[in-house]
């Protein structure tokens, strides 16, 4: 399980220790992303990915890809988590496979955690006092309440749906009242996070 992007889940050392690995001297960290792991390692890292036909078939293509255009070369895959999955549930995962030090392709989805449904958020906007529930997911939209720090909120779905504007994210919500809330650009700590965490 994924420990190294949220500490609470341990994986292998042995996938960090080959500089030739994509989270290398040469390779930085993304914001907003997670370390990337041996994909052998997905299983343990407590993610459900792979929720529609669209993007199952996209997987198959980029596999098929990856193959092809190794042209005898070692092919290693690798996966990756948005630190957004372990802090509100849903987020997204990529895929790639690597040869020769680089990524020939990679490829995305959605990813929510396993086993449980996030049915509520806390809110924990910093240097904030609060947030403001808005109309629609732009900060130009109408304030439609106010919510406080500490303050619970109910997504409107599971897994959360999540529309990117304006370079945040925004997360749509049916409690207190429905609306858009804004959890920050996916770069930052973002302003949610689960209730029971």
């Amino acid at each position: 399980m994924v420990g190294l992007l949220m500490g609470t889940f341990v994986l292998s050392p042995l996938a960090l220790a080959d500089q030739g690995d994509p989270n290398g001297a040469n390779n930085l960290p993304q914001p907003g992303w997670g370390l990337w792991f041996p994909r052998s390692q997905a299983t343990g890292a407590n993610f459900d990915s792979g929720f529609s036909n669209s993007e199952l078939g996209g997987f198959m293509d980029f596999e098929a890809f990856c193959e092809s255009a190794g042209a005898g070369a070692e092919t290693n895959y690798w996966f990756r988590l948005t630190t957004s999955l372990y802090r509100i549930g849903t987020g997204s995962v990529e895929y790639g496979c690597w040869q020769n030090g680089r990524f020939v392709t990679t490829n995305s989805g959605r990813a929510i955690l396993s086993g449980e449904t996030v049915d509520c958020l806390y809110v924990r906007a910093l240097g904030s006092n609060g947030l403001n529930i808005r109309a629609e997911p732009s900060t130009r939209s109408r304030i439609l309440r106010t919510v406080r720090n500490g303050s619970r909120v109910t997504p409107s779905a599971y897994p959360a749906i999540i529309q990117e504007s304006e370079g945040r994210n925004w997360v749509e919500i049916r409690s207190p009242i429905s609306g858009w809330i804004s959890d920050d650009a996916s770069t930052s700590q973002g302003n949610l996070t689960m209730c029971d965490r």
